[in-house]
């Protein structure tokens, strides 16, 4: 009894001295760069090597692109997280969740050099929008498929057989029983996938990003800023004049990420309470 208190007094230490320490690391680069915040920081474009102006082209490109990578990842994972829940019984569907397992533990450069070879060079897209959301809907893609198969798994058979006893079809069943109740899970997972893909430096810069643009994207063939890939360059390439911005911008995308994963947080509490 008394090695399980010690044990347990050891674990909540831990869990403590963790928490101060990424706590320490967000409020320093929050409080670092919250204040370079202005309106105009926010709305108006770089300018003068990147020493004056603002973010607004990173800001608008960062939410087009992930509104580009929503569009195409979320469909195809709960598809995906449904045929794994409810026609995984073959050799198809275990591998491909072997293949999504696989998937999870790729680095995210790797992901890049895929993009830029088969979508930027293969597929003759170039630097642009659309190669880089394909690339981020690739690493999204089996988290979402993932947590959808494991929501869908955690509704209680008892469910399913009485929606077919009252003689529901299996796709009646599926997106009108399982899908609305696994809902607050696929939206969790759905937040999640995109705060890991709004963070991401190496994919985008590979595949779809520019260094230095006054104008927003004209279409899904241009490339666009983003605020991971911005912080970059201004790191790498500009001197001292220029790091406000990268401070600045950094504390805005730890706001933007901090929000997502609360949001995310929140929903897999209440889900957890409504189960108990």
């Amino acid at each position: 009894m008394k090695k399980d208190l010690i044990i347990s007094y050891v674990f909540r230490v831990v869990s403590y001295v963790v928490f101060a320490v990424v706590l320490f690391l967000f409020v320093s680069i929050v409080a670092g760069g919250a204040k370079y915040f202005s309106p105009s920081f926010f709305l108006d474009y770089p300018r003068s090597g990147m020493t004056e102006g603002g973010i607004f082209p990173a800001i608008l490109g960062s939410f087009y692109l992930m509104a580009l990578t929503f569009l195409i990842s979320i469909p195809l994972g709960i598809f995906t997280g449904v045929f794994l829940s409810e026609y995984g019984e073959n050799v198809v569907a275990r591998w491909i969740d072997i293949s999504l397992t696989a998937l999870s533990g790729i680095p995210s450069v790797v992901y890049g050099l895929f993009g830029l070879a088969f979508f930027c060079v293969a597929l003759q897209f170039g630097t642009s929008m659309i190669a880089a959301a394909l690339t981020l809907s690739l690493m999204t893609l089996p988290v979402i498929a993932s947590s959808t198969k494991e929501t869908l798994k955690a509704i209680p058979v008892e469910i399913r057989e009485a929606a077919l006893a009252l003689g529901a079809k299996k796709e009646e069943v599926i997106f009108k029983v399982l899908l609305p109740a696994a809902r607050r899970g696929i939206i969790t997972a759905v937040l999640v996938g995109g705060g890991r893909a709004l963070g991401e430096t190496a994919p985008v810069l590979l595949t779809g990003a520019v260094f230095y643009s006054t104008e927003l994207p004209k279409g899904l063939f241009s490339p666009v800023m983003t605020l991971p890939t911005h912080i970059y360059y201004i790191t790498a390439a500009y001197g001292e004049s220029a790091q406000w911005m990268a401070k600045g911008t950094a504390a805005f995308l730890m706001i933007i990420v901090a929000l997502i994963y609360g949001a995310a947080f929140f929903l897999r509490r209440r889900e957890n309470g409504t189960n108990n």
